[in-house]
């Protein structure tokens, strides 16, 4: 399966820091906008290798997180340049 280059930048910081990785850690991370860096992440969850998480924001009137995780698969893919 072959993912664009924006996916495989994505994938391979996700991959490389664990697996899990907050929305805005990966926007400052690759110094790209959220909306660049959530197409890549519906790309990657559209081909089963990763999930969105929503976790409650700590405190009153926190926002909400949002997680990229790695699937089973996503944790075994190795991306490829074919």
């Amino acid at each position: 399966m072959k993912l664009t280059a924006m996916s495989t930048e994505v994938f391979n910081y996700v991959k490389d820091n664990g697996g899990h990785i907050a929305i805005s850690e990966l926007c400052e991370a690759l110094n790209r906008g959220a909306r660049s860096i959530n197409a890549s992440v519906t790309d990657l969850t559209k081909k089963g290798l990763a999930a969105r998480e929503k976790v409650a924001g700590e405190g009153e009137g926190a926002k909400e997180i949002t997680y990229v995780n790695l699937t089973d698969d996503g944790k075994a893919f190795v991306p490829s340049e074919d």
